[in-house]
């Protein structure tokens, strides 16, 4: 784990992972570095997967794929999970048919909301809102907690006027900087978790051809990040496409596995955007009854009590 945060409730957070588990270590790294001081105290000889800290989910498949994919493919400088919520990748998604139509409700109200959150997609009741609604600039009235709902009653061009139809195949398009965007594909991945169809997501490898792809969840051999040094700030681009270009060793993503992404800083600024979603609370729901049988280390109520 590396401690890269001087907020007291981040480093409370991590002390209790490091005590969950033997084998968790903390690294500190200077937080007035850019990202290039995370790669301070890599080894040659090891395969490395990099994951950033707001990752919410990981299919069973992912990390296998992506390590079996990049050890037995030594020509490719780095292999990404499938990730929801990477701009490029949610292009590919909305290509592959998987994003489904959600938009934000517009009529609840913080307190029709209390008691535990359901993350099962069918349990949410339809989408109700005027046919030209658009939620591209939509913002929560006063920062509160809101869910999206799918669009049932619409049968043909389902997925015109949400977020997704605006994507681009561009790291620094509407898929990076609209929040709307990841909202949309985290309630279509737990409608596609509920119904078992994670199928949809699936594809080999696709190669980003030089172009920037996320480094959210990333297989890379120690070797080439010291054969790569000095690292750029800017690790994801010197990861995605610095060293690639220079060394003629393309980054690709193994569609084999999903992770999710929950939000980049774009998409949360000042606590609004992503984080007056439900969506932390969806995937928490989901992990309790799946995976956490014991205690959670994070609850809700200790992020509300940060603030923005």
């Amino acid at each position: 784990m590396l401690e890269r945060t001087q907020d007291p409730a981040d480093l409370a957070l991590l002390d209790k992972l490091i005590a969950s588990e033997p084998d968790y270590v903390r690294a500190k790294v200077d937080p007035s570095k850019g990202f290039d001081g995370a790669y301070d105290q890599i080894e040659d000889d090891i395969l490395y997967v990099k994951m950033d800290d707001d990752i919410v989910y990981i299919e069973d498949t992912a990390l296998p794929a992506m390590v079996h994919t990049k050890a037995t493919r030594p020509d490719l400088f780095v292999v990404a999970a499938n990730v929801v919520n990477q701009p490029l990748i949610s292009w590919i998604h909305w290509n592959l048919g998987v994003v489904k139509p959600y938009l934000p409700e517009l009529n609840g109200t913080p307190a029709s909301h209390d008691g535990p959150v359901d993350w099962r997609a069918s349990r949410l009741p339809s989408w109700e809102g005027p046919d030209d609604f658009s939620a591209d600039e939509w913002e929560s009235q006063d920062r509160q907690k809101h869910r999206w709902l799918p669009r049932r009653a619409k049968t043909d061009h389902v997925l015109d006027n949400t977020p997704i139809s605006k994507t681009t195949y561009d790291a620094s398009g509407p898929g990076w900087f609209r929040w709307q965007v990841g909202a949309q594909e985290h309630y279509s991945l737990l409608e596609h978790l509920e119904n078992n169809e994670m199928w949809r997501y699936r594809y080999h490898l696709w190669d980003f051809q030089y172009l920037r792809v996320g480094i959210q969840c990333i297989a890379i051999m120690g070797s080439d990040i010291n054969a790569a040094k000095p690292i750029s700030p800017d690790d994801e681009q010197h990861f995605a496409v610095t060293m690639p270009e220079k060394l003629g060793r393309h980054a690709v993503t193994d569609g084999r596995g999903v992770v999710a992404h929950f939000s980049f800083s774009a998409q949360s600024k000042e606590g609004a955007g992503m984080r007056t979603t439900d969506i932390l609370e969806r995937y928490r729901a989901y992990a309790k009854e799946k995976a956490c049988k014991g205690p959670m280390l994070w609850t809700p109520e200790e992020e509300e009590g940060r603030g923005p």
